[in-house]
């Protein structure tokens, strides 16, 4: 009994040596590059962690507020640097808003990797299997990923987004059918019923799983995907960052998460075993969705399992659907605000509808300064606010840094978008700065990231948006039921969403 004690007390000790000694040469690789000081205290081990918590609180961003991309920015303008290193336990990573090193990482994808799968918090949380090791965002950048994405390429180009028009319009004109429901004096959240949309132009064009998700404001699915999004979000907090692994901390919550997933994949599971069923037997009456395409594109290796297929498909559900619902009903509030601007894109939405009943494919085109505004939306509000890379297994240099080998590198959209040196007054919206033949600096602009890693879904999210929202502009005038509300509070998850959603009125 005694040796095991001397034993247990042994091994904490080396423990806590260790401990010492790597923290100690893993800071010291990064001496050169500006950081706050961390007391040499028993947070020490936990590094900047502390320190973002306090200025989190300086800065007023407490609770769902708190904003990890904000906080790090006034820490870096704080130390008046372009990149700065920000240190958790026994791990540091780079912060910068540096372009030249921006646009390297971002068009180099061969080098700077991804987190590998192992360490992704995406991949698996508290064990259960959310975005998967396989999975096309998950996928450090391997053969994997170029051989998937390959594939899966033809799925997002205009042919094939053409073919979607007309299950994109009818998601649109149940968005209709369900608004005219609602009475002209009753006060509505539109980021709520966009989620639904986007949730069936997904389910729809992505795997032809027909359903009316508009009409039905308790989906199971949609619950299914909030919840797990909102879990995921927790993991991600430093408040939560320890906590949540802890047996008895969150048990509701795991719990949910635990059964929104098996929800979600046995969904697919299901759907996915009726497809390639239903190819195998009838190879010529292929559906030609997306679904199909991930089927495709995980056919080249047979070390690709079924629930690796799911990881892809689980993607474009859960992933898809949010960050499209978010632009499209922050959009709407932006231009509540502009009532100029939504004269504008009245006036241009109406003129291309003109006799017509629903708009063609080429009319998207035409919609000009309705897309100007989806960008800039995008760019005032990313739903994803950050990026990371990994840098290579050697040191290298770039714009001056010195960065160490195997480091994360976190490149902030949301900062890099509103940077006054490549965005003049870049807090007002202003769509005029995406007008025909006006120009915007590389890699000063990637809401759906750069380079060939960029979101595979691009052209389909901007796409649905501009069926969506000019159906919505076409049929009904909306109002704004709190004019005096000029702030959008967001809630800082996975994504920034709106954290009180976006309340509107209509008129039939």
């Amino acid at each position: 009994m005694v040796l095991a004690v001397y034993a247990v007390i042994a091994l904490f000790l080396f423990y806590v040596l260790y401990l010492h000694i790597s923290t100690f040469f893993n800071r010291r690789r990064y001496l050169h590059i500006p950081s706050v000081p961390v007391p040499l205290s028993w947070k020490w081990y936990i590094g900047h962690i502390p320190v973002m918590q306090q200025k989190g609180k300086d800065m007023g961003l407490v609770g769902e507020s708190f904003s990890f991309v904000r906080v790090v920015d006034q820490i870096r303008k704080d130390l008046e640097t372009n990149s700065c290193v920000i240190f958790f336990p026994n791990a540091g990573v780079i912060f910068t808003i540096s372009i030249p090193i921006i646009s390297r990482v971002f068009s180099d994808h061969k080098t700077f990797l991804k987190v590998s799968a192992k360490n992704s918090r995406l991949t698996y949380v508290n064990g259960v299997r959310v975005f998967g090791p396989n999975g096309m965002l998950t996928e450090p950048g391997t053969e994997v990923w170029y051989h998937k994405r390959k594939m899966m390429d033809p799925a997002f180009q205009k042919k094939f987004l053409r073919s979607l028009m007309t299950d994109m319009t009818h998601s649109a004109n149940q968005l209709c059918r369900y608004l005219e429901t609602k009475k002209s004096e009753e006060t509505l959240d539109i980021y709520n019923v966009m989620n639904r949309v986007a949730l069936e132009v997904v389910c729809t064009c992505g795997f032809s799983l027909k359903e009316d998700f508009i009409s039905l404001e308790t989906s199971a699915l949609n619950l299914a995907a909030e919840t797990i999004l909102n879990v995921m979000s927790m993991t991600f907090s430093s408040r939560n960052r320890f906590s949540f692994l802890l047996p008895w901390k969150f048990r509701k919550e795991k719990a949910s998460l635990k059964e929104s997933s098996e929800l979600l994949r046995g969904t697919m599971r299901k759907l996915l075993a009726e497809r390639i069923e239903k190819n195998s037997k009838f190879p010529e009456d292929m559906s030609n969705d997306i679904l199909d395409h991930i089927i495709r594109g995980n056919k080249f290796s047979d070390k690709i399992q079924v629930e690796d297929i799911i990881d892809d498909f689980f993607v474009f559900l859960v992933a898809g659907m949010e960050t499209t619902a978010i632009t499209m009903s922050i959009l709407i509030w932006l231009l509540l605000k502009n009532p100029e601007m939504t004269k504008k894109v009245v006036d241009e939405v109406n003129e291309v509808y003109g006799e017509k009943e629903e708009l063609e494919y080429d009319d998207l085109n035409k919609l000009v300064y309705l897309e100007q505004c989806i960008k800039e939306c995008l760019r005032l509000h990313p739903p994803a606010q950050l990026s990371s890379r990994v840098s290579p297994d050697n040191d290298l240099t770039i714009d001056g840094l010195l960065i160490p080998k195997k480091t994360g590198i976190l490149l902030p959209t949301e900062i890099i978008q509103k940077l006054e040196s490549h965005w003049p007054d870049p807090f007002t919206f202003n769509p005029d700065r995406f007008a025909p033949g006006k120009k915007i600096e590389p890699f000063t602009y990637f809401p759906f990231t750069a380079g060939p890693r960029q979101c595979i879904g691009k052209n389909f999210a901007i796409m649905e948006a501009k069926v969506v929202l000019a159906k919505l502009y076409h049929r009904f005038t909306l109002y704004d039921p709190y004019p005096e509300e000029t702030e959008l509070e967001k809630k800082q998850s996975l994504t920034a969403k709106p954290k009180n959603g976006i309340l509107i009125r209509i008129e039939h």
